[in-house]
Protein backbone atom coordinates (compact mmCIF):
# COMPACT_ATOMS: atom_id res chain seq x y z
CA UNK A 1 0.00 0.00 0.00
CA UNK A 2 1.20 3.69 -0.92
CA UNK A 3 1.39 5.79 1.58
CA UNK A 4 0.74 9.60 1.67
CA UNK A 5 4.28 11.81 0.00
CA UNK A 6 5.90 14.13 2.84
CA UNK A 7 5.93 17.47 1.49
CA UNK A 8 9.62 17.64 0.11
CA UNK A 9 8.13 15.09 -2.56
CA UNK A 10 6.09 17.40 -4.64
CA UNK A 11 5.58 21.66 -5.31
CA UNK A 12 3.27 23.47 -3.35
CA UNK A 13 0.73 23.65 -6.21
CA UNK A 14 0.25 20.02 -5.68
CA UNK A 15 -0.37 20.18 -1.87
CA UNK A 16 -4.49 20.58 -2.26
CA UNK A 17 -4.64 17.76 -4.52
CA UNK A 18 -2.67 15.42 -2.56
CA UNK A 19 -4.64 16.78 0.52
CA UNK A 20 -7.58 15.53 -0.93
CA UNK A 21 -7.16 11.54 -1.25
CA UNK A 22 -7.61 9.68 2.21
CA UNK A 23 -7.46 6.05 1.14
CA UNK A 24 -5.30 3.95 -0.22
CA UNK A 25 -3.93 5.04 -3.12
CA UNK A 26 -5.23 2.66 -5.75
CA UNK A 27 -8.45 1.79 -3.70
CA UNK A 28 -9.31 5.82 -3.76
CA UNK A 29 -8.93 5.77 -7.99
CA UNK A 30 -11.25 2.77 -8.06
CA UNK A 31 -13.81 4.48 -5.47
CA UNK A 32 -13.09 8.18 -7.98
CA UNK A 33 -14.18 6.33 -11.18
CA UNK A 34 -16.82 4.80 -10.31
CA UNK A 35 -18.20 7.99 -8.15
CA UNK A 36 -17.11 10.01 -11.55
CA UNK A 37 -19.26 7.76 -13.95
CA UNK A 38 -22.29 7.58 -11.47
CA UNK A 39 -22.17 11.40 -11.76
CA UNK A 40 -21.79 11.15 -15.65
CA UNK A 41 -24.91 9.00 -15.89
CA UNK A 42 -26.65 11.53 -13.84
CA UNK A 43 -25.88 14.08 -16.36
CA UNK A 44 -29.20 14.32 -18.68
CA UNK A 45 -27.60 15.03 -22.53
CA UNK A 46 -28.34 18.62 -22.57
CA UNK A 47 -25.61 19.17 -19.11
CA UNK A 48 -22.64 17.74 -21.00
CA UNK A 49 -21.85 21.31 -22.77
CA UNK A 50 -23.10 23.62 -20.60
CA UNK A 51 -21.03 26.21 -19.05
CA UNK A 52 -21.76 27.50 -15.49
CA UNK A 53 -20.33 30.82 -16.61
CA UNK A 54 -18.38 32.40 -19.20
CA UNK A 55 -15.16 31.41 -20.02
CA UNK A 56 -15.51 27.72 -17.77
CA UNK A 57 -15.45 24.75 -19.24
CA UNK A 58 -18.06 22.33 -20.46
CA UNK A 59 -18.85 19.70 -18.81
CA UNK A 60 -17.36 17.68 -21.66
CA UNK A 61 -14.04 19.71 -21.30
CA UNK A 62 -14.06 19.24 -17.48
CA UNK A 63 -14.18 15.19 -18.17
CA UNK A 64 -11.71 15.47 -21.28
CA UNK A 65 -9.37 17.43 -19.10
CA UNK A 66 -8.98 14.63 -16.52
CA UNK A 67 -8.32 12.38 -19.05
CA UNK A 68 -5.61 14.56 -20.49
CA UNK A 69 -4.25 15.32 -17.09
CA UNK A 70 -4.16 11.87 -16.18
CA UNK A 71 -2.22 10.77 -20.04
CA UNK A 72 0.15 13.33 -18.99
CA UNK A 73 1.00 12.76 -15.02
CA UNK A 74 0.86 8.48 -15.58
CA UNK A 75 3.35 9.21 -18.53
CA UNK A 76 5.25 11.59 -16.03
CA UNK A 77 5.26 9.21 -13.34
CA UNK A 78 6.12 5.94 -15.35
CA UNK A 79 9.12 8.05 -16.50
CA UNK A 80 10.60 9.22 -13.15
CA UNK A 81 9.53 5.82 -11.72
CA UNK A 82 11.85 3.99 -13.98
CA UNK A 83 14.96 6.49 -13.34
CA UNK A 84 14.75 8.86 -16.27
CA UNK A 85 16.57 11.73 -15.46
CA UNK A 86 15.01 14.09 -18.42
CA UNK A 87 13.53 17.22 -17.17
CA UNK A 88 9.89 17.04 -18.26
CA UNK A 89 8.03 20.18 -19.46
CA UNK A 90 4.79 21.57 -18.11
CA UNK A 91 1.82 21.74 -20.39
CA UNK A 92 -0.88 24.84 -20.74
CA UNK A 93 -4.25 23.11 -20.47
CA UNK A 94 -6.30 25.80 -21.53
CA UNK A 95 -4.16 25.30 -24.30
CA UNK A 96 -5.27 21.30 -24.70
CA UNK A 97 -8.81 21.69 -24.12
CA UNK A 98 -9.18 25.04 -26.60
CA UNK A 99 -7.56 22.43 -29.41
CA UNK A 100 -8.87 18.96 -28.06
CA UNK A 101 -11.66 17.32 -29.92
CA UNK A 102 -14.04 16.87 -26.37
CA UNK A 103 -16.96 19.07 -27.42
CA UNK A 104 -17.76 16.37 -30.47
CA UNK A 105 -17.29 13.41 -28.72
CA UNK A 106 -20.73 11.94 -27.36
CA UNK A 107 -21.56 11.43 -24.17
CA UNK A 108 -21.17 7.79 -23.92
CA UNK A 109 -17.61 7.48 -26.02
CA UNK A 110 -16.28 10.39 -23.45
CA UNK A 111 -16.79 8.07 -20.88
CA UNK A 112 -15.80 4.80 -22.65
CA UNK A 113 -12.56 6.86 -22.61
CA UNK A 114 -12.06 8.28 -19.11
CA UNK A 115 -12.76 4.70 -18.28
CA UNK A 116 -9.96 2.79 -20.47
CA UNK A 117 -7.65 5.91 -19.46
CA UNK A 118 -8.61 5.17 -15.72
CA UNK A 119 -7.55 1.18 -16.24
CA UNK A 120 -4.58 2.17 -17.73
CA UNK A 121 -3.70 4.10 -14.70
CA UNK A 122 -4.83 1.50 -12.48
CA UNK A 123 -2.80 -0.88 -14.50
CA UNK A 124 0.46 0.94 -14.81
CA UNK A 125 0.64 2.02 -11.06
CA UNK A 126 0.47 -1.81 -10.03
CA UNK A 127 3.31 -2.07 -12.27
CA UNK A 128 5.49 0.47 -10.60
CA UNK A 129 8.28 -1.60 -7.74
CA UNK A 130 7.75 -0.30 -4.25
CA UNK A 131 11.60 0.81 -4.40
CA UNK A 132 10.81 2.88 -7.45
CA UNK A 133 7.80 5.07 -5.89
CA UNK A 134 10.31 7.60 -3.78
CA UNK A 135 12.31 8.00 -7.14
CA UNK A 136 12.55 11.67 -7.84
CA UNK A 137 12.32 13.54 -11.06
CA UNK A 138 12.08 17.37 -12.31
CA UNK A 139 8.96 18.89 -14.00
CA UNK A 140 9.39 22.37 -15.55
CA UNK A 141 11.48 23.46 -12.11
CA UNK A 142 10.24 21.64 -10.03
CA UNK A 143 10.86 18.37 -8.21
CA UNK A 144 8.36 15.96 -7.90
CA UNK A 145 8.22 12.15 -7.07
CA UNK A 146 6.46 8.43 -8.47
CA UNK A 147 4.47 8.65 -5.45
CA UNK A 148 2.99 12.47 -5.86
CA UNK A 149 2.27 12.34 -9.00
CA UNK A 150 0.07 9.40 -8.50
CA UNK A 151 -1.60 10.98 -5.56
CA UNK A 152 -1.91 14.24 -7.96
CA UNK A 153 -3.72 12.43 -10.18
CA UNK A 154 -6.51 10.98 -7.78
CA UNK A 155 -6.77 14.16 -5.98
CA UNK A 156 -6.83 16.26 -9.21
CA UNK A 157 -9.76 14.26 -9.92
CA UNK A 158 -11.79 14.74 -6.48
CA UNK A 159 -10.87 18.17 -6.90
CA UNK A 160 -13.08 18.09 -10.10
CA UNK A 161 -15.76 16.17 -9.37
CA UNK A 162 -16.60 18.49 -6.58
CA UNK A 163 -16.55 21.48 -9.22
CA UNK A 164 -18.68 19.58 -11.34
CA UNK A 165 -21.35 18.27 -8.41
CA UNK A 166 -21.31 22.18 -7.44
CA UNK A 167 -21.40 23.86 -9.98
CA UNK A 168 -23.13 21.16 -12.85
CA UNK A 169 -25.38 19.48 -11.20
CA UNK A 170 -27.19 21.78 -8.73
Amino acid sequence: MLTVPSVQEYASPFKHYIDLVADDLISALSLNAKKAVELMLRLPEEKWDYRYAAGKWSVKEVIGHLIDNEIIMVYRLLRISRGDATILPGYNQDQFIAESPYPNFSSPSLMDYYKIVRKMTIATLQGVESESWLRQGTIGSSIVSARALAYVIAGHEIHHLNILRDKYLS
